[in-house]
């Protein structure tokens, strides 16, 4: 059984608390359009979110402080290792003890392919799957890029681990911060709050397609990316697979989807000038 793991930001890292919840009600409602019954949910975070939770779906409150005192989502890699390193690693816990096979972290704004649950489930003694393959995600232009070979490098929902692998520290009903970094050791960091090095360090397999889609463009993300230039629309099927909203088949939709904006275009032509000009 997979078990997916999510954190949210503290209030105060925020620049729109109400935003967070939207995007926590995206990525929910991606895990519950799997396309199997056997998986589990499991979220951690300062304050509970406002709104139903899915019946599969956890939510575990923790009252660990702010980890900066810097108003917004750009906090530092060093204070998001802290925050969602510490966060991530009671919800996996609590999915190791709820009897979860498998775990994937996911980012709060992020969806997942309906598909992998029941990936996981025929193969419950496998170490694990990296997704290599997934698509960059813009909500507002309702529109999607192939990200291929390296996304786990740029998107944190990308690993499915067997929850075994991981260290299961013997914790308290409420365990701090301190005593999270003493029980996961330097696996809180490199393992937990990263998704740089868990790939290589367990030789994981590549999954076997297009997992994640990772919504790019939200003002709420720690990485501040986006998705300029040429994009494509989202198909029916994809949106079908993932649980957003296909692009639609009118010409403003479909135009406002796959071309650049009027700034970019206004950059790629000034620089295409200044390329005549050398």
């Amino acid at each position: 059984m997979l078990g997916f793991v999510t954190s949210l930001r503290h209030p105060l890292n925020s620049t729109d608390y109400a935003r967070v919840e939207a995007l926590l009600r995206g990525t929910l409602t991606s895990w519950s359009r799997q396309d199997t019954a056997t998986w589990l949910g499991v979220v951690v975070g300062n304050r509970k979110p406002s709104f139903d939770l899915p019946p599969q779906v956890v939510f575990v409150e923790v009252d660990f402080e702010p980890p900066s005192p810097l108003q917004g989502p750009r906090t530092g890699i060093p204070a998001v290792l802290r925050d969602k390193g510490t966060k991530l690693a009671v919800g996996l816990n609590v999915a190791q003890q709820s009897g979860a096979s498998h775990v994937m972290f996911v980012d709060a704004d992020d969806f997942v392919s309906k598909r992998i649950a029941s990936f996981v489930s025929g193969d419950g003694d496998a170490p694990g799957w990296t997704v290599t393959h997934g698509w960059r995600y813009n909500a507002e232009r309702r529109a999607v890029r192939e990200h291929a070979g390296d996304f786990h490098l740029n998107c944190g929902s990308s690993h499915i681990v067997r929850a075994d692998l991981f260290p299961s520290p013997e914790l308290t009903t409420n365990p701090s911060q301190d005593d999270l970094y003493v029980g996961y050791g330097d696996k809180l960091e490199r393992w937990i709050g990263s998704h740089m090095h868990i790939h290589d360090d367990l030789a994981l397999a590549d999954l076997p397609f297009h997992g994640a889609l990772y919504q790019v463009g939200t003002t709420e993300a720690h990485s501040g990316n986006s998705l300029g230039g040429w994009t494509r629309p989202i198909s029916k099927a994809l949106g079908s697979e993932f649980g957003v909203p296909p692009t639609g088949g009118s010409p403003r939709r479909l135009i406002k989807a796959v071309l650049p904006s009027r700034s970019a275009l206004r950059h790629l032509s000034t620089r295409f000038r200044k390329a005549l000009d050398e």
